[in-house]
């Protein structure tokens, strides 16, 4: 009977397709580099082979990528919810709906590559600001300042 510590033999492997193929798609996808397939294949290998090589590297896509999901998973929920109880998702989906969830998304990587990469950032002193009265006070103008856009925007 196998159990879960067999799947860190597949993690790099995994770690690796996932760069493969999120480096390749974004090129073919975006034409960067013009449309020879060959180009992105070569970069997408290269680009995925220091993902391996390098071990930090891997413990950044395993960090990020555990949050991304997590994201994807509340977001895909939110929408089940909303379909049920409004009876369609296009009462949310506008672009600026988007453009968050792109948003939230990139502060995802930069947080993990901070975290990851431990780049200039004191998380001691991020998280005791925390837990001060102003960060609930900035926090509480942030969601009044919403609250009220939403409610006078009518």
């Amino acid at each position: 009977m196998a159990s879960l510590v067999s799947l860190n033999y597949f993690l790099p492997i995994i770690s690796f397709l996932f760069v493969f193929i999120l480096v390749y798609a974004l090129l073919a996808k975006t034409k960067i580099l013009g449309e020879n397939n060959f180009v992105h294949l070569m970069i997408s290998f290269i680009l995925a082979v220091f993902f391996i090589v390098n071990v930090s590297l891997v413990d950044f896509v395993n960090f990020s990528s555990a949050w991304i999901i997590v994201f994807l998973v509340v977001v895909f929920f939110m929408m089940v919810l909303i379909a049920f109880t409004h009876g369609k998702v296009d009462v949310i989906m506008k672009p600026w709906v988007a453009w968050l969830l792109v948003i939230v998304l990139i502060v995802v990587f930069v947080i993990s590559s901070a975290y990851t990469f431990n780049w200039a950032v004191n998380w001691e002193r991020i998280w005791d600001w925390f837990y001060t009265d102003w960060f609930g006070f900035v926090l509480l103008l942030v969601v009044a300042g919403a609250a009220s856009w939403v409610l006078t925007k009518k």
